[in-house]
């Protein structure tokens, strides 16, 4: 497979064109954008106090998570660890869980809820990026830092294109760039395996464990409020809160034609399909075989 390299230091361009954007977008590298979020009232507004007054009332998906869950691959790497999931109003979870952070020793994390279906009164707070031509799906994450309990996303890859938005607080983004796919240590001997979540915790050193790991090659950047960061499909990210924080998602399917504009997308997907979705098919998971392919054909 050809080696996908990582920049030395992660690019940061002002305010581009949708002409400069795509420049970069063809490299196949993350870049950070400045200077565009941070004008949109979202950034401007959405203290605690502006979201419950606006949508305190909406039931709101969290996921709870022990405390040293990302200590044991066992628990991040496979479905069942993300069983422990309830709606409740969103200012409830404000109030009895982000201030107080956590609570009775789980964390708690509101993570990947549709903008359009969870908030929808404060829409209008946002400006959705025109760099790429299709209509994008936006999530919203609330999560928090404390001695306890940080909120986080484990490594791993999406297969779409994602523009991640600071909109408050910070947060500490761990970028791999997409070498062997069975050097990131997938769980493919289980069924209930990810096949798009690694077993390696990227802050935890285990040489022993993970020898092929690509210890080295990691990018570290620490997210601003105003800031966006493109992630390209398939490379792996390990996201971490270093406050509270509020980040937007904006995802975009990946077209057939994109694997020939971005450079060495394509040998990436096919160094990774033929063991995920062996790893789908045989673990009878036919809606995961039929996600890895969805937007694309």
């Amino acid at each position: 497979m050809m080696k996908i390299q990582a920049s030395e230091s992660i690019v940061k361009i002002e305010n581009p064109s949708q002409e400069q954007f795509l420049g970069k977008w063809k490299q196949y590298q993350p870049f950070i954008i400045e200077n565009v979020a941070k004008n949109w009232d979202a950034c401007k507004h959405w203290s605690n106090d502006y979201l419950i007054k606006h949508c305190g009332n909406n039931l709101v998906p969290i996921r709870f998570f022990k405390k040293d869950f990302l200590d044991d691959y066992k628990q991040f790497a496979y479905h069942e660890g993300y069983n422990l999931q309830k709606e409740m109003k969103y200012k409830d979870y404000v109030k009895n869980y982000v201030e107080n952070k956590g609570i009775n020793g789980l964390g708690c994390y509101l993570i990947e809820a549709d903008v359009e279906k969870y908030f929808p009164e404060i829409i209008g707070d946002i400006t959705y990026p025109k760099y790429l031509s299709s209509k994008p799906f936006v999530s919203l994450w609330h999560g928090f830092s404390s001695q306890d309990f940080t909120s986080a996303s484990p490594l791993h890859f999406d297969r779409i294109h994602n523009i991640f938005v600071q909109i408050r607080g910070r947060k500490r983004i761990l970028l791999f760039p997409p070498s062997n796919y069975l050097s990131f240590y997938p769980p493919l001997e289980d069924s209930s395996g990810m096949g798009h979540n690694s077993k390696v915790n990227p802050d935890i050193f285990n040489l022993e464990l993970f020898p092929k790991f690509p210890w080295q090659e990691r990018i570290e950047v620490v997210l601003q409020p105003g800031e966006m960061l493109y992630i390209p499909p398939f490379w792996w990210h390990h996201v971490t809160a270093v406050d509270e924080n509020i980040s937007l998602s904006f995802w975009y399917d990946v077209k057939i034609q994109e694997f020939l504009k971005q450079k060495k997308m394509l040998s990436v997907f096919f160094n990774i399909a033929p063991h995920y979705l062996y790893h789908a098919f045989s673990s009878g998971s036919l809606i995961h075989t039929l996600d890895f392919f969805k937007g694309i054909f």
